[in-house]
């Protein structure tokens, strides 16, 4: 029972971090309709890899209609952004992107495994969807799962190295652990790319709890 209360608890002060509701206004709409070629990033050969699928154009627009709510952060809106998701993937089954939103959706509703499930089906159908290991790390770190969310996290940077909350989140995770020298070096370049996550991690009531006294912390993120 404490370790049912436990994880809930862990889980509001999830849901309520500046983090993630930063994170989520700062992606971009549909921030992958044009995706990473893989042929950049993983060894094979162009001709060995089975083409991207272009998810259906009426698919999409339900799903940014759907990625509109669910940027909102509210529990009250998730049912409708979910909604959404389900009728762009009642369009097109493949359509990733729906299936990657559903998934981070899922996982703030406390359904952590469907959707870990939805996501690393969006990664089947494009493995080189950053925003798709974004929501991979986000979902494991939801579940209080550290190392696989920094797995997540860092295959999105081994994508995209300027993928700003790639490297906050892994920097909020060493945070909880205490690792200050980590936190150092992964918040450092998650405010190069973006001044502003100095404010969200200096007002972070949870993830910098356990260094936020931390003179090195504190100097990165001083006003």
């Amino acid at each position: 029972m404490l370790s049912i209360i436990l994880v809930t608890i862990t889980m509001i002060f999830l849901y309520y971090s500046p983090k993630y509701r930063e994170a989520q206004i700062n992606t971009p709409l549909n921030p992958s309709t044009t995706p990473l070629n893989p042929s950049t990033s993983t060894p094979d050969s162009p001709s060995s890899q089975p083409p991207l699928h272009v998810s259906d154009a009426k698919a999409l627009a339900l799903y940014n209609q759907g990625l509109k709510l669910y940027y909102q952060q509210d529990q009250k809106v998730f049912p409708e952004a979910l909604a959404f998701f389900n009728q762009a993937l009642a369009i097109d089954v493949q359509c990733y992107e729906a299936l990657n939103a559903k998934g981070a959706t899922l996982a703030f509703q406390g359904k952590h495994e469907q959707g870990l499930a939805f996501i690393q089906q969006a990664l089947v159908l494009n493995p080189s969807f950053v925003y798709g290991y974004f929501n991979l790390g986000l979902a494991n770190e939801l579940a209080g799962r550290w190392d696989p969310a920094i797995a997540a996290y860092q295959k999105a940077l081994q994508l995209d190295n300027r993928d700003t909350w790639s490297y906050y989140g892994i920097a909020s995770i060493y945070g909880r652990l205490a690792n200050i020298d980590k936190v150092v070096e992964y918040l450092q370049q998650a405010i190069a790319l973006d001044p502003t996550v100095k404010d969200v991690a200096r007002n972070e009531k949870h993830d910098f709890a356990p260094v936020s006294k931390n003179p090195r912390f504190l100097a990165i993120v001083k006003p």
